[in-house]
């Protein structure tokens, strides 16, 4: 199985899954993360395009991420605006 281009990140479990559904309902090839250790161990695998950061994610652990990502070349789109407009988001960074 090919790894995911997009990867997001959250703290709410009820908030992820619904995240999973839009992404897959959009055919956009995503997973999920709760954990920042398991996160970072995708996103040093390789074929990461993009890191989506939820609102609930704390900003020491932001910043974490979004500075492992600008070194590795990943996009990071820090979201907030509700899981309907991600798919929209995302494709719109992307282009």
């Amino acid at each position: 199985m090919d790894r995911p281009l997009v990867l997001f990140f959250g703290r709410n479990p009820a908030m992820m899954a619904i995240v999973d559904l839009q992404l897959k309902a959009a055919g956009i090839h995503a997973q999920g993360f709760m954990d920042e250790h398991e996160l970072l161990s995708a996103i040093e695998a390789g074929r990461t395009k993009m890191l989506v950061i939820g609102g609930g994610v704390e900003e020491e652990a932001r910043q974490r991420l979004k500075a492992h990502c600008q070194m590795l070349g990943v996009l990071v789109l820090e979201h907030h605006g509700g899981p309907q407009h991600l798919p929209g988001n995302i494709a719109h960074v992307l282009g």
